[in-house]
């Protein structure tokens, strides 16, 4: 049997009349008869009687019906499970993202507003480092990622592309000296001890604070080595140093610790959206159109 028999068969069993059910496949009479009595043959048994007023199921076509019944539900959920899953509308979708991330509005937003557009889609969220996620991105364990600009070295295999550019704060003691400024320049850290993000976990921020306090005639003197923004801000409250977060974490109110602007040109950190370049899922594909305001996201930056 294929699809096509029984889907002949349920027509008629249910339509009890050959003319009715090929008006229903819209078809003539006579391929659905052929059809039928070709059913018949290779089931070895009559499925219908024939009358004047129209058939009627035997035996044999009344413990085929419900089976038919079963099995075509079965492709037509099949095929619109594919429908689906080609349009983006179910499926998973594995989302890396830093540390630093939640605090800015833009990740719980897009989060938010992707699953209440593809509620069937399930997220698969991790929190992790750049590298980690650069490194899952390439491996095929993480589908998207938000991380902070970075020199990750793997260009050729992922598109990359900003989708916020936050200014730079600084993070003081509130009994710092410094602390009561409106704004500073960089220049004038040039004797503070900084608190700076971690080569091994390769925090884009780190490279960017290391370029700044260049391009400010100094190299900065390094007391202490995090992972993360948060762990920096609470070691600024402790009182081990200073250090350079993103605008965003000003949401992260923690006791005695003040941020103030950064009035250097360049003193900004981005968002970046990183995917593999070769990577055609439907489900990545509705999340950066989301994210990007756009039907068509293929392009990289």
């Amino acid at each position: 049997m294929d699809m096509q028999d029984l889907r002949a068969f349920l027509a008629v069993a249910e339509e009890r009349h050959f003319s009715r059910a090929a008006e229903r496949l819209h078809i003539s009479q006579p391929p659905l008869s052929q059809r039928i009595g070709s059913l018949e043959r290779k089931l070895g048994v009559r499925l219908f009687e024939r009358g004047r007023g129209g058939v009627s199921l035997t035996a044999a076509g009344q413990a085929l019906l419900p089976q038919a019944r079963v099995v075509l539900e079965q492709l037509a959920r099949a095929e619109e499970l594919a429908r689906r899953a080609g349009r983006g509308e179910s499926g998973q979708l594995s989302i890396g993202f830093a540390g630093s991330m939640p605090f800015s509005e833009t990740l719980p937003r897009l989060l938010r507003d992707y699953r209440k557009a593809w509620p069937a889609v399930r997220l698969r969220l991790r929190e992790q480092s750049s590298n980690e996620q650069v490194e899952q991105l390439l491996h095929h364990g993480l589908d998207l990622a938000f991380i902070r600009s970075t020199r990750h070295g793997a260009e050729h295999a992922l598109h990359t592309r900003v989708l916020v550019r936050e200014a730079l704060y600084v993070a003081l003691h509130r009994e710092h000296p410094l602390a009561g400024r409106d704004a500073l320049a960089l220049r004038e850290l040039r004797e503070q001890p900084f608190i700076l993000y971690s080569r091994q976990f390769g925090a884009g921020l780190r490279e960017q604070v290391l370029d700044l306090c260049a391009g400010a005639g100094f190299s900065p003197r390094v007391v202490q080595e995090v992972h993360e923004m948060p762990t920096l801000i609470c070691l600024v409250a402790a009182g081990i140093g200073i250090g350079l977060v993103a605008a965003s974490m000003q949401r992260a109110v923690v006791p005695n610790v003040r941020y103030v602007a950064l009035s250097d040109v360049g003193a900004t950190s981005d968002i970046v959206l990183a995917w593999r370049s070769a990577d055609t899922s439907p489900a990545l594909r509705n999340f950066l159109a989301l994210a990007f305001g756009e039907a068509d996201s293929a392009g990289d930056a």
